[in-house]
Protein backbone atom coordinates (compact mmCIF):
# COMPACT_ATOMS: atom_id res chain seq x y z
CA UNK A 1 0.00 0.00 0.00
CA UNK A 2 2.71 2.41 0.98
CA UNK A 3 3.98 1.60 -2.62
CA UNK A 4 1.11 2.84 -4.26
CA UNK A 5 0.52 5.81 -2.27
CA UNK A 6 4.50 6.94 -3.52
CA UNK A 7 3.73 6.20 -6.80
CA UNK A 8 0.24 7.50 -7.07
CA UNK A 9 1.76 11.61 -7.78
CA UNK A 10 4.52 9.79 -9.85
CA UNK A 11 2.03 8.68 -12.28
CA UNK A 12 -0.48 11.90 -12.14
CA UNK A 13 2.01 14.26 -12.84
CA UNK A 14 4.17 12.07 -15.25
CA UNK A 15 2.13 13.72 -18.18
CA UNK A 16 3.40 16.79 -16.87
CA UNK A 17 6.93 16.13 -16.36
CA UNK A 18 7.74 13.44 -19.46
CA UNK A 19 4.82 15.34 -22.17
CA UNK A 20 7.08 13.87 -24.90
CA UNK A 21 5.77 10.16 -23.54
CA UNK A 22 2.54 11.79 -22.90
CA UNK A 23 -0.78 13.25 -24.06
CA UNK A 24 -0.96 16.66 -22.45
CA UNK A 25 -3.83 16.62 -20.04
CA UNK A 26 -7.39 17.46 -20.75
CA UNK A 27 -8.78 17.44 -17.55
CA UNK A 28 -11.29 20.09 -17.29
CA UNK A 29 -9.65 22.30 -20.61
CA UNK A 30 -11.41 22.53 -23.62
CA UNK A 31 -8.42 21.23 -25.81
CA UNK A 32 -10.50 18.56 -26.91
CA UNK A 33 -11.38 18.46 -30.27
CA UNK A 34 -15.36 19.40 -30.95
CA UNK A 35 -15.97 16.34 -32.69
CA UNK A 36 -15.22 14.39 -29.50
CA UNK A 37 -16.94 16.16 -27.50
CA UNK A 38 -20.55 14.90 -28.77
CA UNK A 39 -19.09 11.08 -28.36
CA UNK A 40 -17.52 11.38 -25.22
CA UNK A 41 -20.95 12.33 -23.50
CA UNK A 42 -22.64 9.62 -24.95
CA UNK A 43 -20.36 7.71 -23.36
CA UNK A 44 -19.74 9.13 -20.23
CA UNK A 45 -24.15 8.72 -20.03
CA UNK A 46 -24.16 5.58 -21.14
CA UNK A 47 -21.93 4.05 -18.88
CA UNK A 48 -23.79 5.77 -16.05
CA UNK A 49 -27.15 4.64 -17.05
CA UNK A 50 -25.87 0.77 -17.56
CA UNK A 51 -24.47 1.43 -14.30
CA UNK A 52 -27.79 2.72 -12.39
CA UNK A 53 -29.43 -0.12 -14.10
CA UNK A 54 -27.14 -3.30 -13.23
CA UNK A 55 -26.78 -1.59 -9.56
CA UNK A 56 -30.88 -1.61 -9.31
CA UNK A 57 -31.02 -5.13 -10.74
CA UNK A 58 -28.86 -6.37 -8.04
CA UNK A 59 -30.60 -4.24 -5.31
CA UNK A 60 -34.09 -5.89 -6.01
CA UNK A 61 -31.91 -9.82 -6.46
CA UNK A 62 -30.99 -8.90 -2.87
CA UNK A 63 -33.98 -8.48 -1.72
CA UNK A 64 -35.58 -10.92 -3.55
CA UNK A 65 -33.40 -13.42 -1.49
CA UNK A 66 -33.39 -12.20 1.68
CA UNK A 67 -37.59 -12.00 1.46
CA UNK A 68 -37.83 -15.50 -0.48
CA UNK A 69 -40.00 -16.99 2.36
CA UNK A 70 -42.23 -14.04 2.26
CA UNK A 71 -45.69 -14.90 0.92
CA UNK A 72 -45.36 -11.66 -1.04
CA UNK A 73 -41.95 -13.20 -3.31
CA UNK A 74 -44.17 -16.39 -3.92
CA UNK A 75 -47.30 -14.65 -5.45
CA UNK A 76 -44.36 -12.27 -7.67
CA UNK A 77 -43.04 -15.61 -8.81
CA UNK A 78 -46.66 -16.91 -9.46
CA UNK A 79 -47.89 -14.12 -11.48
CA UNK A 80 -44.42 -13.64 -13.32
CA UNK A 81 -44.81 -17.71 -14.55
CA UNK A 82 -47.89 -16.96 -15.88
CA UNK A 83 -46.84 -14.74 -18.37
Amino acid sequence: MLIGVVNLPIVHYSVEWWNTLHQGSTNMQQSIAPAMRAPLRLAIIGYLLLFITLALMRMRNLILLMEKRRPWVSELILKRGRR
